[in-house]
């Protein structure tokens, strides 16, 4: 069994789950919140509030190279998303964008949450509960291998690391 058979399997049975109404719905409230709002709602709360200037600073670098680093990446690797890849596919969601590796939302979801767990408080590490069931609803939509939320995840943390060492 290899890494393409894999991701293909796995794509498939999350699908399938998705057929039901209460995992579908939960895909898609996951994948949403997934989309940006909420973490730059929770990050800008909380830098206003504590007036937190270095960890503004951090944040908007960490996204300005995570999102670099993301572009370069999918339009480089150039992998085809899961309907294109697997003859009689059909996605829930129709995708913002045409390939698929890294997955966007999981690594915006993992540099914020690696960003508030390393800045702000070890209770955050909670929410990578959160940024895991994201990249799972973006597998379960049919928009995403597995192996797209991995390295989604990794970058997102990578950079997160990064450039909290380097700005705090």
């Amino acid at each position: 069994m290899n890494l393409k058979s894999v991701d293909v399997s796995l794509v498939l049975y999350m699908l399938e789950r998705a057929s039901s109404p209460s995992s579908r719905r939960r895909y898609l409230w996951l994948s949403k919140s997934g989309d940006g709002w909420l973490t730059i709602a929770i990050l800008g709360s909380y830098i206003i509030l504590n007036t937190a200037t270095q960890l503004f600073i951090a944040a908007c670098s960490g996204v300005a190279i995570e999102r670099s680093l993301y572009w370069a990446i999918k339009n480089t690797a150039r992998r085809r998303r899961p309907p294109q890849a697997i003859p009689g596919m059909r996605p829930i969601i129709i995708a913002h964008d045409k390939f698929s590796l890294p997955s966007g939302h999981t690594s915006a979801a993992f540099l914020f949450i690696t960003f508030m767990t390393q800045q702000v408080s070890l209770m955050w590490g909670i929410g990578y509960l959160w940024a895991t069931g994201v990249g799972a609803a973006r597998v379960g939509l049919g928009v995403h291998f597995p192996s797209d939320i991995c390295a989604g995840a990794l970058l997102g943390t990578c950079v997160a690391l990064t450039t909290s060492a380097v700005f705090l």
